[in-house]
């Protein structure tokens, strides 16, 4: 029986929800601060591998002492709005508040701590159990296409993943050994 892409976007997203909802049991019973920890981790490292840490050292020195000086010059730049604007000072503190400074060096921490987390995350058994179901989620939408697939799509398949040098997931592993069933 062939499956309609809404139902196969269904499947995915109970899947994956699921898997969500196994690695959070996981974690939350194992080490609850796994991600928090490998996060900031991976971010550390990120800054070394940059090169960026004695750089970043000497900013936080920097923004130290800069922070009075600064929350009193937003203060009172808002104050000021707000007299001219009939806005409250809060209001006008908020609007203040730009995200885009640093937006470059943000990214680049994020991309490479991005990268670092598997490595550090495949340090530890919980670790890998996390990467392992992140893994199968991110491989639903394949294994739903060829859990109802024909056996050629399937052959095809296998043969790209001998070819390219790929493991299967173990959800992919066990819907290639399913027999395809023959819609009239």
């Amino acid at each position: 029986m062939s499956l309609t892409v809404d139902a196969k976007k269904h499947w995915k997203s109970r899947i994956r929800k699921r898997i969500d909802q196994h690695v959070e049991r996981l974690i939350a019973g194992q080490d609850p601060i796994l991600l928090q920890r490998v996060c900031e981790q991976a971010r550390e490292q990120a800054y070394e591998s940059l090169g960026l840490r004695s750089q970043r050292d000497e900013l936080e020195i920097i923004e130290g002492q800069l922070q009075s000086l600064g929350e009193r010059k937003r203060f009172l730049e808002a104050k000021q709005r707000s007299t001219v604007n009939g806005r409250s000072e809060a209001e006008e503190l908020e609007r203040d508040n730009c995200p885009y400074h640093g937006l470059e060096i943000r990214s680049a921490i994020k991309v490479r701590a991005d990268t670092l987390e598997p490595g550090i995350l495949g340090e530890s058994g919980l670790g890998k159990q996390v990467l392992a179901l992140r893994e199968e989620k991110d491989t639903l939408m394949d294994a739903v296409v060829l859990a109802t697939s024909s056996s050629q799509i399937r052959e095809i398949w296998a043969q790209l993943n001998l070819f390219l040098g790929a493991m299967p997931v173990v959800l992919e592993r066990k819907i290639m050994r399913f027999e395809t069933v023959q819609t009239v």
